[in-house]
């Protein structure tokens, strides 16, 4: 008979089993990112800056927390009783031994809880000063392009490309598809408003899309995109579809429309009213060149019938005496001036001739010179029997020196 020996015993400490459980939970990549529904209960925030509270449903429920570098980012901060949507990983807390999840995102869940939402962040941008009217950029009168993001599938793209072939269809149209709604839709919008910032060639942005519940709009009440609208350099227009209730991103955008193709009637002018100014400027135009014309032809008019003919001689006649009068003031001005320019130029011509070598000549002195005409200054020049020119006051002589004497 075969005897069975008992099987070697493996004994854990209670940490030993945290431990295990805890590295086989962190090697599930399906653990390290999940996201989990439920309502909120036994919330609370401590000191720490974290927040704790049971995530349940009707038969489960599981630890949650938010610790304080996450908590302080979250959007939407959970009360007992609502019912949420987060995203995190789940771990053993080993002081319990009870596994939990750590929260990097909420999401509120029901009406409720989204009007809530929507009501802290509106405050919140309020109160940065983000809906003031002092950060609201003009829109452009003519624009020559215009950047719609929306879906490419939806009827809002549609609205906008019928109203504006019919309003101005000098303008472009350049479309940015994105989701407009669920999960990823905040993201593109936002991604797309910093990508058409990124060109140049836009010179305004319509961000919107058709109507629908607050859950289909919650999109555009997200702070990513309001964040991203604020900060375009090109003015942006919001557009969507809903008459009475307003987004975050309509008071944050620079103009907000109640529809696509109200957005449509802002942004651009209507071709039909520029005619019709243009018409009106042209007839105003008409107007005053006849009406001035006609003041023109009645002052000619009245100038000719208030100059009767004898009246006309006289005019003539007044003009001629004028003129002549203006010829014998001229001629006497020249008169004057050639007197005075003829007493100076005799004045000029006497003091000349007081300096003249002829004034000299005539007071008895002579001026000789050699056949070559340098002037005899000294006997020293002269040979005997040389010919000597003898200028005098009157006439010149030829001579021929016979003797030099010292």
């Amino acid at each position: 008979m075969q005897l069975e020996l008992p099987m070697p015993r493996t004994i854990f400490s209670v940490t030993q089993i945290t431990k295990t459980l805890s590295r086989i939970i962190e090697q599930q990549p399906v653990l390290q990112n999940v996201w989990v529904k439920g309502q909120v209960s036994n919330l609370s925030r401590p000191a720490s800056g974290h927040i704790y509270f049971t995530l349940k449903d009707e038969n489960s429920n599981i630890r949650s927390v938010a610790f304080r570098s996450s908590a302080s980012r979250l959007q939407f901060l959970p009360r007992d009783g609502d019912e949420v949507l987060v995203q995190g990983r789940i771990n053993i807390y080993a002081a319990s031994s009870e596994y939990q999840i750590i929260i990097n995102t909420v999401e509120p869940l029901g009406v409720g809880a989204l009007q809530r939402a929507f009501e802290e962040l509106k405050q919140k941008l309020s109160d940065e000063g983000l809906f003031d009217d002092r950060h609201k950029k003009a829109l452009p009168v003519f624009p020559k392009k215009i950047g719609v993001i929306t879906s490419e599938t939806g009827a809002a793209i549609q609205d906008i490309q019928q109203q504006l072939q019919k309003r101005y269809p000098l303008a472009g149209l350049l479309l940015y598809p994105t989701l407009v709604q669920g999960e990823y839709a905040a993201a593109q919008i936002a991604r797309a408003i910093r990508d058409m910032n990124n060109r140049t060639d836009i010179d305004v942005l319509i961000v919107g899309r058709g109507g629908g519940s607050l859950e289909d709009l919650w999109a555009f009440n997200e702070e990513i995109v309001a964040r991203a609208i604020f900060d375009s350099e090109i003015p942006i227009v919001s557009a969507i579809g809903h008459e009475t209730d307003f987004t975050i991103s309509d008071m944050v955008s620079d103009h907000r429309s109640p529809t696509p193709s109200a957005a449509v009637e802002h942004v651009v002018p209507d071709r039909l009213d520029l005619l019709a100014q243009l018409n009106g400027v042209i007839n105003r135009l008409n107007e005053l060149t006849v009406r001035q014309i006609t003041t023109q032809h009645a002052e000619v008019d009245a100038l000719e019938l208030g100059l009767s003919p004898s009246k006309r001689k006289d005019t003539i006649y007044q003009l001629s005496q004028s003129i002549d009068g203006l010829e014998v003031a001229y001629q006497k001005a020249i008169n004057d001036r050639l007197s005075a320019e003829s007493k100076q130029l005799q004045s000029l011509a006497a003091r000349l001739n007081g300096l003249s070598p002829l004034a000299t000549l005539k007071r008895g002195y002579s001026i000789c010179r050699t056949s070559s005409g340098d002037v005899v200054r000294s006997n020293a020049q002269i040979n005997v029997g040389e010919r000597l020119d003898v200028k005098l006051s009157q006439g010149n002589l030829v001579c021929t020196v016979d003797e030099c004497i010292e």
